[in-house]
Formats: C-alpha cells, sequence, structure tokens
C-alpha cells in the first residue's frame, strides 16, 4: 500500500473504495486506476471484468498507478465486492425510473465523509452501465450536472470526477491540527457544548452484504408466504423493498433485530401450518 501522503494523512478519513462492474477493456481499468492514484485512492475491485483478471493491457495505462493493478481484487458479484462497505454510491449518466435517492458528486463525496465507515463508489460497465439490480443495492444514484445532450463519460472519466470530489471535500474538511472538523467538534477538551442531536452514530452501520443477505431471507420468506402475487411486478416490489431500507441505513444490530423479526413470523407461519 502506498505511504500517503500529507493530505491524505491530514483528512482523517479512509478513502472510498472503487468498484468497477463487468469494466469492458483494460485499458479504461489501467486509465481509472491512474485517476485514483492522482487523488489518493488506492481499493480497486472489479466484479466479473469481461476479458477476466489479470489483464496486461491495464497496465500501460495505469501508469503510475501499477501498484493500485497489481494489487486490485476480483470478485463474482456487487454483493461479494461490497461485503465491508457500510455506503455505496452508483454512478450513472442516467436517471432511472426507481425509488431510489438521487444525489451530485458534491453532495456524495460530503455523505462519505459524514458517514465514517467503509464507502464504496461503484461504475457500470462502459456499454451499457449498471442494471437496475445493481442500483438498487446502493444507498444513492450519482449523477453530474453535465450537458444533457451528451451527459455520458469515459469510465476513467468519472472515475476521476468521484475521485476528485472526494479529495476536494477531505481537504476542506481537515484542519490545521489534522483534525476533520467532524472530529473537531468531538473534541472533548473543547469547552463549548455540543447538540447530541448532531453527534454521529455510534452504532456500525450494515454492510451492503449484510443487507443483501437480509433481502435474500426477507424475499425468500415473502415469496413462500404468497405476497408477490404478480410474477411480472415482483422484481419492481423487491427492488421497492431495497430501496425502502436503504433509506432507512439499519445498523448492523437492526439488520440482526430485523432477521430475528422473521425468524418469529415464519416459525408462526410454519406452527399454524403444521396445526
Amino acid at each position: 500500500m502506498p505511504v500517503l501522503s500529507q493530505p491524505e494523512a491530514m483528512a482523517n478519513t479512509a478513502p472510498p473504495v472503487i468498484i468497477l462492474v463487468r469494466p469492458q477493456l483494460g485499458e479504461n481499468i489501467g486509465a481509472a486506476a491512474r485517476a485514483m492514484m492522482n487523488c489518493g485512492l488506492y481499493d480497486l475491485r472489479l466484479v466479473a471484468p469481461r476479458d477476466g483478471w489479470p489483464n496486461p493491457a491495464a497496465v500501460p495505462m495505469a501508469a503510475g498507478g501499477a501498484d493500485i493493478i497489481e494489487n486490485a481484487t476480483v470478485y463474482s458479484s456487487v454483493g461479494d465486492a461490497a461485503h465491508d462497505i457500510g455506503f455505496l454510491a452508483a454512478l450513472s449518466a442516467r436517471r432511472r425510473d426507481l425509488p431510489v435517492r438521487y444525489a451530485d458528486p458534491r453532495q456524495t463525496s460530503s455523505e462519505i465523509l459524514g458517514h465514517g465507515g467503509r464507502s464504496g463508489l461503484m461504475f457500470g460497465p462502459e456499454a451499457s452501465g449498471l442494471d437496475n439490480d445493481e442500483v438498487a443495492l446502493a444507498d444513492c444514484l450519482v449523477t453530474a450536472p453535465l450537458n444533457p445532450e451528451y451527459p455520458s463519460l469515459n469510465l476513467a472519466q468519472a472515475v476521476l470526477v468521484m475521485a476528485w470530489e472526494w479529495r476536494v471535500a477531505a481537504l476542506a474538511a481537515t484542519d490545521d491540527n489534522g483534525l476533520t472538523r467532524q472530529d473537531a467538534d468531538r473534541d472533548t477538551t473543547s469547552t463549548s457544548r455540543r447538540d447530541p442531536a448532531r453527534e454521529p452514530r455510534r452504532d456500525a452501520p450494515a454492510s451492503i452484504q449484510e443487507r443483501d443477505r437480509f433481502h435474500q431471507r426477507l424475499e425468500a420468506e415473502l415469496d413462500a408466504g404468497g405476497f408477490f402475487i404478480s410474477p411480472e411486478m415482483a422484481p419492481a416490489v423487491k427492488r421497492n423493498l431495497r430501496a425502502l431500507f436503504a433509506r432507512a441505513a439499519p445498523s448492523s444490530q437492526e439488520i440482526s433485530t430485523l432477521h430475528g423479526v422473521i425468524q418469529a413470523l415464519t416459525k408462526t407461519r410454519n406452527r399454524n401450518k403444521s396445526g
């Protein structure tokens, strides 16, 4: 792992993970790695790259980001790639007919800093972008205010835009003592009164993988209970349910509680069937 330069060390927050979903060209993966290195991001995760991995075409385009290419990890699904991520933003050139929360790159970068836990930025394949089921896994859908007649960015350009916005936000959030503004506000040596309502959450947010496992269990039990009356509407209903819980941003403890609720309800249903 590269040694952090002074600005990154001062920011006192983990840079977001970059997740490229089904990337098609090795050259674009390499260029994305270079953009990451420019802005101090180092964790690159690939989901089912089209031409396999490693890909020799990525190395020349990575330039100074060759270490990122060498240490990139490969996963078979978005859920696996986001196993330790508590806040995930999906990038898209177009708005979707989905019940998702929209944000721009600057808002998303601020939210990443405020989140405090592990975060991720997810980009789709060059030709088609992320599909709706992948977008449904995210906490928000990010669109940049570009020329509406041509809003599509090259994959590496999109990574650079988001990486740059994160870097600017991280530097702006750092004071002269190397503390983030948020940490400075929580400094116990301060004599000023703090508003408890503005304190960050103490409980760890559930990771994308934890939430995905819960959704899979919930959907299976709802299916067994006859909730999905129309097979044609089932995918849309499932996405709506996922979006509902994404907006709630449940913690790991809350996800465990929801599993307990499902277990109690299904136990009652099974008891009634056997009786």
